[in-house]
C-alpha cells in the first residue's frame, strides 16, 4: 500500500474462494439468465441462446486484461485507479463516475428479480407499488448487512454461490440424463420461434442483452482488493475463474433447458418460462427449488454489487475527488467497513429505483455503461502497458498482451454499437450518453481545479495528511 501512497485501511480477509465468490456473485448466471430468459426467448427463439458463449468469449478477452492489472496494481477502486495511473486523473475520474452511475443502476434492477421471485412464490399481485417497495426494503436489508462488517457480507456471499453453483450444476446434470434419456431433437437449439422475424440478424444480435447483462462484475474482486489476502496473485485468479466458470456453466444450462422445452408455444406465453420448462421437465418441487435458488442467488448478487459500489466510492473519497469526501473515506473502526459509503449507495439505489419507470431500461442501461468502462480501461492499458511496473509471480499475458487487448477493444466497440443501434435501445442509450457526458462537465468544472492545485488526486489526499 505504501508503494502506491495510501495506508492500509480495510481488514484483509477475504481469500481465494471468497474473492471468486464475489466476482461469481456478481455476475450471478443465475439472476442474468432469469431476467433477460424470456426477452430473449420472445424476440428471437432458442437460437437466441447461443449468444451467451460468444459473450462470454469476449469478456474472457477483457477479464484477461483486467486480471493483469488487478495483479499489477491491486487496489480498491478497480478501474478508477488503474486508468488514473495509466491516463491521467481526468481519464480515471471519468471512468469512475460512470462505473459508480452504473452501480448504482444495477443494484435495483437486480433486487427487482428479487421481488417478482417474493411475489410469485408468495402469490402476491405483483404492482408497481408492490414491487418497488420490496426492492428498496431489500436494498435497505443489504446496506444493513455491509454496516455490520465484511465478515458478515463474505459469509453470505460464499454460502450463495455454493448454494448457486451446486445447484446449477445439480440442474445441468440432470437435464443431462433427461437430454440422454429422451433424446430429444436437436432442431430445438436453432429454433427462431412460432414467428421469427424477417431478417433474423438483428434479432439475434440483439439477444446479446442477456450474457451482455449477465457477464460483467468480475472486476468486482479486484474492488475489494484491499480487503484481500494476497491480492496480487488471489484477485487475477478469481476475476479469470469467475468468468470462465459462469460462462461455461450457462452455456451447458441454456443448451439443455432449450432441448428440456417439449411446448415452445406454451413456454413462450408463460410469464415465467425458465421455471415453466423446468416444471414441465422435472416437476412442480424442482421448479420450486430453482425458484428458491434464483432469489438466494439474486439477493447476494446485490450485496456484491453494493459492496462494490461502496467501495469504489470510499476509494474516490479517500482520493477526495467525490463529494463530501471526509465524510465518505469514512471506515468504521469495530466492522473496518465504510459505513457512509455503503449508505450513500443504498439511498442512491433506492432513489434510482423510485425514480425508474421501467424495469427494461435500467437492464439496458447497466448493460451498455460497464462496455463504457472496461473500453476507457483496455485502451489506457493498450497504450501505457510497456511502462506498467512488473509485480514479480503475479499474472501476466506476456507477449499476448496487447493482441489480447485489441481484440478486447473491437469487441467492446461491437458490444456498445449492439446495444445503442436498434431502435428498441435508444432510451436507454441516451440514459447512458447523459451520464457519460455528465463526467466530463463535473470533471472541469469542479475536480481539475483541485487536482491541479494538489488539493486532490490519487495519492495527494495521503501526502497532506502525512505533511500536517
Amino acid at each position: 500500500m505504501a508503494a502506491f501512497q495510501y495506508k492500509q485501511e480495510l481488514r484483509r480477509t477475504i481469500r481465494l474462494f471468497g474473492s471468486f465468490a464475489v466476482a461469481f456473485s456478481f455476475i450471478s448466471i443465475t439472476t442474468g439468465i432469469f431476467v433477460n430468459y424470456s426477452d430473449v426467448l420472445q424476440k428471437s427463439g432458442p437460437a437466441g441462446f447461443w449468444t451467451w458463449p460468444i459473450v462470454t468469449v469476449g469478456q474472457l478477452l477483457v477479464a484477461l486484461v483486467f486480471a493483469e492489472l488487478a495483479g499489477r496494481m491491486p487496489l480498491t477502486g478497480y478501474s478508477y485507479q488503474w486508468v488514473t495511473r495509466l491516463a491521467g486523473p481526468g481519464w480515471g475520474w471519468f471512468t469512475g463516475w460512470v462505473a459508480i452511475c452504473f452501480l448504482i443502476i444495477v443494484v435495483p434492477s437486480v433486487d427487482h428479480g428479487l421481488a417478482e421471485v417474493i411475489g410469485h412464490m408468495g402469490g402476491f399481485e405483483r404492482t408497481s407499488p408492490w414491487l418497488t417497495f420490496v426492492v428498496c426494503v431489500t436494498m435497505v436489508i443489504q446496506a444493513l448487512i455491509h454496516v455490520s462488517g465484511v465478515r458478515l457480507a463474505n459469509l453470505i456471499n460464499s454460502v450463495a454461490v455454493f448454494t448457486e453453483v451446486v445447484g446449477m450444476v445439480g440442474l445441468v446434470i440432470v437435464f443431462a440424463a433427461l437430454t440422454i434419456h429422451n433424446q430429444p431433437s436437436l432442431e430445438v437449439l436453432f429454433e427462431r420461434g412460432p414467428e421469427p422475424p424477417a431478417p433474423y440478424w438483428p434479432a439475434f444480435v440483439m439477444a446479446c442483452l442477456m450474457g451482455a447483462y449477465t457477464l460483467v462484475g468480475f472486476e468486482s474482486a479486484a474492488n475489494l482488493s484491499e480487503e484481500t489476502v494476497d491480492a496480487a496473485r488471489t484477485v487475477p485468479k478469481a476475476v479469470i475463474g469467475s468468468v470462465v466458470v459462469s460462462g461455461v456453466v450457462g452455456t451447458l444450462f441454456l443448451v439443455l433447458t432449450a432441448l428440456g422445452i417439449e411446448d415452445l408455444e406454451a413456454v413462450m406465453g408463460s410469464t415465467y418460462p425458465l421455471p415453466a420448462i423446468i416444471e414441465g421437465s422435472l416437476g412442480a418441487t424442482v421448479a420450486t427449488a430453482f425458484f428458491v435458488l434464483v432469489g438466494i442467488s439474486i439477493f447476494a448478487c446485490g450485496l456484491v454489487i453494493m459492496a462494490s459500489g461502496s467501495r469504489l466510492i470510499y476509494a474516490m473519497a479517500r482520493d477526495r475527488v467525490f463529494v463530501a469526501n471526509r465524510l465518505f473515506k469514512q471506515v468504521s473502526p469495530r466492522t473496518s467497513a465504510p459505513v457512509p459509503a455503503v449508505l450513500l449507495m443504498m439511498v442512491l439505489g433506492i432513489a434510482a429505483e423510485l425514480f425508474s419507470d421501467s424495469l427494461r431500461q435500467l437492464v439496458l442501461a447497466a448493460a451498455v455503461l460497464p462496455a463504457v468502462i472496461y473500453l476507457v480501461t483496455v485502451c489506457a492499458y493498450v497504450l501505457r502497458r510497456q511502462t506498467m511496473s512488473v509485480r514479480f509471480g503475479t499474472f501476466s499475458l506476456g507477449r499476448w498482451g496487447t493482441p489480447v487487448a485489441v481484440a478486447a477493444i473491437c469487441w467492446l466497440l461491437a458490444i456498445i454499437a449492439i446495444l445503442t443501434v436498434p431502435s428498441d435501445f435508444h432510451r436507454a442509450a441516451l440514459i447512458s450518453l447523459a451520464l457519460c457526458l455528465a463526467g466530463p462537465v463535473l470533471y472541469f468544472v469542479w475536480i481539475r481545479p483541485r487536482i491541479l492545485d494538489g488539493r486532490a488526486g490519487a495519492g495527494a489526499a495521503q501526502q497532506r495528511e502525512d505533511s500536517t
